[in-house]
């Protein structure tokens, strides 16, 4: 009996361990475990919700169109602004509309993808290393000159999505 009662301890052991693992990333520091690769188009997230749902985005004012990511069956992603996603994230011009294979990790309960590495079509490291820098001034410009209360001023061709 005792037998019995340790096999089926072990047994529920392993399964609630193996589950554990199923949330890696997600709910651990082990995040390396659930990286994925994927394929998407990069998309300028605010102009992307006005046109499906009518959201109120503001881009061309705030952010100058931040990139995010849409996947296959059409949902979308945003992209954690560190130091792997900072550049796709600024680099509108360049990459909007592009396809991109991505390795990272997802964390669906927030709908955003943290960039491990991203090649996209086209479009080289240097290439977009240097488009994000200069989009970058653009907006640290734009924000300098803000008086509190009003939105950022920028230039016409900004607002091109």
């Amino acid at each position: 009996m005792k037998i019995k009662y340790l096999l089926n301890a072990l047994a529920t052991t392993l399964l609630m361990l193996g589950s554990a693992l199923s949330f890696a990333g997600g709910w651990d520091n082990e995040k390396g475990l659930d990286q994925v690769t994927v394929d998407a188009e990069l998309v300028c997230l605010g102009c992307s919700l006005k046109k499906l749902s009518g959201a109120n985005a503001q881009c061309g004012l705030y952010t100058l169109h931040d990139v995010g990511v849409r996947l296959a069956d059409g949902s979308l992603l945003t992209i954690v602004n560190n130091a792997a996603g900072h550049d796709t994230i600024r680099a509108h011009k360049l990459v909007i509309g592009k396809k991109a294979k991505i390795t990272g990790w997802l964390y669906p309960n927030a709908n955003h993808i943290e960039i491990d590495s991203i090649d996209i079509a086209g479009v080289s490291g240097n290439q977009l290393v240097t488009a994000a820098w200069e989009e970058d001034q653009k907006v640290a410009k734009a924000l300098l000159a803000r008086k509190p209360g009003e939105a950022p001023v920028h230039s016409q061709d900004e607002h091109s999505h």
